[in-house]
């Protein structure tokens, strides 16, 4: 992939472009935020850049803004390089228009899990692109559709009954007054069977509270347009994305003329690239994105409410020697196998991230040094109960720190989670055998924040 870099310190920037050449990538330099700006609205601008905050001139955040206000500029997925770390800093780079940040000094590993993400987004924008592409393809064709539908009956008749798109009829109460042949078919029903019923029927139930905020838009307005989640006769909701025409011949009850395109991939598209962010591809816990997003929230309301709260850092043991022994692929089912025992040993409320290879983290909001205990008796029956039942050619167990933070603690999730972690190895120079949860009842060791 081609990826700008825009990096006004020489040594760094050589780091990162030796390091992507050596990945593969063909990389593109500036100097500083002019250069950087120019690249990113030329005609061949990559797809990826990666700017620092800080240069000379123009810095990263104003390139960025600029960029995105530019009409020349191509799409670009944007990764900020910062020594800053508050969060009111991170938040002014994501509203300029950046995708993604890194601060410095930076890990490879994390460099390259950062791209790897912008990567796989900046597919899925290009396949949004071509649908969206398709759909406005759609579209015209529906317009001129339409134009013949009101320059001959005849015409329009026999447009209805052989287009694929999904037309049909309704009264101002929502009754089907007629449908095509495509959307019968799409549905699994007959035309027959469709018409003279109210539309409502065939609503997903979870929308139908919304079906009478339907009528009245139509009613009130010669076209509306939006969406509705239908359900075919086997029970399969799908999407419609819709857009209705209100006539009024003479001498006739209004109705509505309305078109409508099956958007389901669509949608379900767009929650992939909402949701690549957030969680981990392997085990769809939350990644170390997802986990900061929420759990600096998750953090105000418990300091609001003056609830104590503890963080839990996991690490998974032994991973090295079952992908030695029994490959990568037995590796990464281990890892959703305790994934999943995470899952049903804390409640739905607590957040749970696997921030690393084998690496957890767990908020548990609501706790002090007490009642903590539970989740991590359960945790532990849990390993026990699965090492014991499931046939395996090793046994799953984790090293686990935790910390009960105090209300009166105004350390940010960062500095929380390393609080977290150095409690885990304390937990391990202590006696590796108590921070060890493999089934065996062992003493498990807090630190107070």
């Amino acid at each position: 992939m081609k990826i700008l870099i825009a990096e006004d310190d020489l040594v760094s920037r050589r780091v990162l472009q030796t390091t992507l050449v050596k990945w593969g990538h063909d990389v593109v330099v500036a100097s500083d935020g002019d250069e950087a700006l120019a690249a990113l609205e030329c005609a061949d601008a990559p797809p990826l850049a990666i700017l620092d905050w800080m240069m000379p001139g123009m810095d990263g955040v104003e390139v960025c803004r600029r960029a995105r206000r530019s009409h020349s500029a191509t799409p670009t997925y944007i990764i900020l390089l910062t020594a800053k770390t508050e969060k009111e800093d991170v938040v002014a780079g994501l509203e300029a228009g950046a995708d993604d940040y890194l601060t410095k000094p930076f890990v490879r590993a994390e460099l390259h899990a950062r791209i790897e993400v912008g990567a796989r987004i900046i597919k899925l924008q290009k396949g949004l692109a071509d649908r969206v592409e398709e759909l406005n393809q759609a579209l015209v064709e529906r317009e001129r559709a339409a134009d013949s539908l009101r320059a001959s009956e005849s015409r329009y008749r026999h447009l209805v009954e052989h287009s694929q798109g999904l037309i049909c009829t309704q009264d101002l109460a929502g009754t089907l007054l007629s449908v095509n042949p495509a959307v019968a078919r799409l549905l699994g029903y007959q035309p027959h069977e469709m018409v003279g019923r109210s539309l409502c029927e065939f609503v997903a139930p979870s929308q139908r509270h919304l079906f009478n905020l339907y009528l009245e838009r139509i009613r009130q307005h010669t076209t509306v347009s939006g969406l509705l989640h239908i359900v075919t006769k086997s029970g399969v909701e799908r999407i419609w994305q819709y857009d209705n025409v209100r006539y009024e011949d003479a001498g006739q009850e209004p109705y509505m003329l309305g078109h409508a395109q099956d958007v389901t991939e669509l949608k379900q598209a767009e929650a992939a690239m909402r949701d690549l962010s957030l969680t981990d591809e392997l085990t769809g816990l939350y990644n170390l994105r997802g986990f900061l997003a929420l759990a600096e929230q998750q953090l105000k309301a418990a300091r609001r409410r003056g609830q104590a709260f503890s963080l839990i850092y996991a690490d998974m043991d032994g991973l090295k020697h079952i992908n030695d022994t029994y490959g990568h692929q037995e590796g990464s089912q281990a890892i959703k196998r305790l994934a999943e025992l995470l899952r049903k040993s804390f409640r739905e409320v607590d957040i749970i991230a696997r921030i690393g290879g084998d690496e957890f983290t767990i908020l548990v909001a609501d706790t002090t040094p007490n009642t903590i205990e539970i989740p991590l008796a359960r945790l532990q029956e849990n390993l026990r109960h699965y090492n014991t039942q499931e046939l395996h050619a090793y046994q799953l167990s984790l090293s686990v720190g935790a910390i009960c933070v105090n209300l009166g603690d105004d350390s940010s999730i960062q500095d929380l989670m390393i609080k977290a972690d150095q409690a885990m190895y304390e937990n391990k120079k202590r006696n590796r055998q108590s921070s060890l949860l493999t089934g065996e009842r062992g003493e498990h060791h807090f630190a107070q924040v």
